[in-house]
C-alpha cells in the first residue's frame, strides 16, 4: 500500500487594490506551490473557475492551466493536480492535448482532477451550457479517455461529433480524477476514472463514509474493484502558532464568512498544530489516499507561507511518524 499523501490547494490572493494589481497574483500563487514543496508537501492543486461565488461575495481566481504549467517548471518532486477543471470550459481533444503536453514537460507529475462545473453565475455570464452538463459529461469522459490512450475516436453524439480524431503523437499516461456525489457522476467515475475525489465532505468522517458506499455501490454494478481508484478529500484549515492566535484566526474567519466560529469549525479546521493534526488523524484511517489543504487567508500571521510552513514543517510529521 502507497504511503498517504498530503497536498496544498492553492487560495487566490493577491496585493494592492484588485482594481489595479492582478488578483489573484499568479506570481504568489507560484510562490506559495514552491514553498510547498519545500516544507514537504507532496503535490499542489490549483482550481478551475473564471470566479467563485462564497458567502463574502465573489472570488476571482487564477488560470489554472497557465499557473500549472508555470508551477511545473519551478518544482521538481510535487504533483501537480487540478481541482477540478470544469469540462464546460474545454473541448476534450484541447484538454486531451493539454495534459499531454504537460504530462511530458513535468515527467509525469500531473494529475487531470474533472468534474462538470457547479457554478451557475459563471457558466450564465459566459454562456457556458450549465443545465446539461452531466449529459455533455457522459460524452466527454469517454472521448477524453480515448484520445489520452493514443486511440481514434468517432462519435456522433448529442455534444460531441468526431470524425477519426486523434492527437497523433504519443501522450504520456495521465490520471483522471472524477469529482462525483451524484448517482450519474459516480457510474462515470466507476467506469473511466483512475481516481475520485469526494466533494464536500469537510470535517465529517461520517459524510465521507457515506458518500464511498456509494462509490463502492456504483463500481459494483459495473464490475469494477472500488480499491482501483485512487481516492482523495479537500478540506480547508488555518495552521496557528499558538492557541491565542488560533481564537484570532477563526473569529476573523467566521466574520468573512458571515458564520460563527462553532459553525466554521465545521468546514474550515482552526487550531494549533496539535488541534490540526487531531483533526485529520480520524480520516486516515479511512483509507483515504490523498489529502490536500486549502490554507485559508489570515492577517493573524505574519505571511500566507507562515501558514503553509506550519502545515508542512508542524503538522504533517505529526500525522507521519
Amino acid at each position: 500500500m502507497s504511503p498517504v499523501s498530503f497536498g496544498l490547494a492553492l487560495v487566490s490572493r493577491g496585493e494592492g487594490d484588485p482594481a489595479t494589481a492582478p488578483y489573484p497574483n499568479h506570481k504568489l500563487l507560484l510562490s506559495d506551490a514552491v514553498k510547498a514543496e519545500e516544507v514537504g508537501l507532496d503535490s499542489v492543486w490549483v482550481p478551475d473557475h473564471f470566479y467563485f461565488e462564497r458567502p463574502f461575495g465573489i472570488e476571482t481566481m487564477p488560470d489554472v492551466w497557465t499557473l500549472l504549467t508555470a508551477i511545473g517548471m519551478r518544482t521538481e518532486r510535487v504533483k501537480l493536480g487540478t481541482s477540478v477543471l470544469a469540462a464546460t470550459f474545454r473541448h476534450p481533444a484541447l484538454l486531451a492535448k493539454m495534459a499531454g503536453a504537460l504530462q511530458e514537460l513535468t515527467d509525469g507529475r500531473v494529475i487531470l482532477g474533472l468534474g462538470a462545473g457547479n457554478q451557475t453565475h459563471e457558466h450564465n455570464a459566459f454562456n457556458l451550457p450549465f443545465a446539461t452538463r452531466i449529459g455533455s459529461f457522459k460524452e466527454y469522459v469517454p472521448i477524453l479517455m480515448a484520445l489520452l490512450r493514443g486511440e481514434t475516436v468517432t462519435a456522433d453524439g448529442r455534444y460531441f461529433t468526431m470524425r477519426e480524431a486523434t492527437l497523433r503523437t504519443y501522450v504520456p499516461p495521465v490520471p483522471v480524477w472524477i469529482a462525483s456525489g451524484g448517482a450519474q457522476m459516480l457510474e462515470l467515475t466507476a467506469r473511466y476514472a483512475h481516481g475520485w475525489n469526494a466533494p464536500g465532505v469537510g470535517w465529517s468522517t461520517d459524510a465521507y463514509t457515506s458518500k464511498y458506499d456509494a462509490l463502492v455501490h456504483a463500481c459494483r454494478a459495473v464490475g469494477r474493484d472500488p480499491k482501483e481508484l485512487q481516492t482523495s478529500v479537500l478540506q480547508f484549515l488555518s495552521v496557528a502558532p499558538d492557541a491565542a492566535t488560533a481564537k484570532l484566526i477563526a473569529e476573523e474567519l467566521a466574520e468573512r464568512n458571515k458564520t460563527t466560529v462553532e459553525e466554521l469549525q465545521q468546514r474550515t479546521a482552526v487550531g494549533t498544530p496539535d488541534q490540526i493534526a487531531d483533526r485529520i488523524r480520524p480520516f486516515l484511517s479511512l483509507g483515504i489516499d490523498h489529502f490536500f489543504f486549502s490554507v485559508q487567508r489570515t492577517a493573524h500571521l505574519s505571511s500566507h507561507a507562515e501558514g503553509i510552513e506550519l502545515l508542512g514543517r508542524e503538522v504533517l510529521p505529526l500525522l507521519r511518524d
